[in-house]
């Protein structure tokens, strides 16, 4: 059974035998030949192609396809499978799923709970991308902030550097379900963005701060590593898939396209809410 509802008018959506989605007030979504679904309306575009852009993207996939971050997903995905251990089967829902490495690896680690996942970002192009490469989950394209989810229909969201909107993962979330974030630790790309401003200014949490009530945080658990990259198109390509690039000053650039060695800390804080109930 599908979890996804029609974002025209929230009734339930069903595949139908001409590869689309429709509900029964005759909405009708196309399955792109990729294997996604487009549930973006119009009206919820705040221009022509929101989310990352296409650099972005190219690289982020260029870039975690060399595992590099791969530490990070195994710790994520053995957190994710604590939290679901009473459950023979979750439906786990990635939000801001870009071109789908994080989404497929958890999908992959978790088969012994024989998940059903989804991936949803506001970028159609990295919708697209996921798709095509990764088959381990269903794809759609929508807005974090208007999710056509059903009711109580998810038993954990992931969010891993992602928009994310309290009031829609509240929504969505079954009465058990789990919220986990993943956002930058103090110490985040310290290298590059020394390389970038004058003074490297610690990260600070201010997402983890910003999860309003009903959500209460279990648990926070620090990941923390550092890579060595040894040449220059993975420097390019971390640099790219960061918004230090879009604040480097063409010389910054240039100096960026000379190095072929450097070591860069990784540092994640990894968070996972609860819904509170109320005594």
């Amino acid at each position: 059974m599908s979890i996804l509802i029609c974002p025209h008018c929230q009734a339930p959506l069903e595949p139908t035998e001409n590869r689309s989605y429709g509900c029964e007030n005759n909405h009708q979504f196309d399955v792109a030949k990729e294997g996604y679904v487009n549930l973006l309306p119009v009206n919820q575009k705040k221009s022509k192609n929101p989310g990352d852009n296409e650099v972005m993207i190219s690289a982020r996939r260029n870039f975690l396809e060399e595992w590099h971050y791969d530490p990070l997903v195994h710790e994520v995905a053995s957190l994710i499978q604590s939290q679901l251990t009473d459950k023979t089967a979750a439906t786990i829902l990635d939000t801001g799923c870009g071109e789908g490495y994080y989404t497929h690896k958890i999908a992959e680690q978790l088969q012994s709970i024989s998940p059903q996942v989804y991936g949803t970002d506001i970028s159609k192009y990295a919708v697209r991308l996921a798709a095509k490469r990764y088959k381990s989950a269903n794809y759609f394209v929508s807005s974090v902030f208007n999710l056509p989810v059903a009711d109580h229909s998810v038993d954990l969201i992931v969010s891993i550097f992602a928009p994310f909107d309290a009031a829609e993962f509240q929504r969505v979330l079954s009465e058990e379900g789990k919220l986990v974030i993943v956002s930058p630790a103090e110490n985040h790309m310290k290298e590059i963005a020394e390389l970038v401003y004058d003074e490297f200014r610690p990260h600070e949490r201010t997402i983890l701060e910003k999860i309003p009530e009903p959500f209460a945080k279990v648990e926070t658990k620090r990941c923390s590593f550092v890579l060595d990259l040894n040449n220059n198109k993975s420097i390019l390509n971390l640099l790219k898939m960061t918004p230090y690039y879009w604040s480097a000053s063409a010389a910054q650039l240039r100096h960026f396209e000379t190095i072929e060695s450097i070591q860069v800390s990784c540092d994640f804080n990894i968070s996972i809410f609860e819904i509170a109930t109320v005594k």
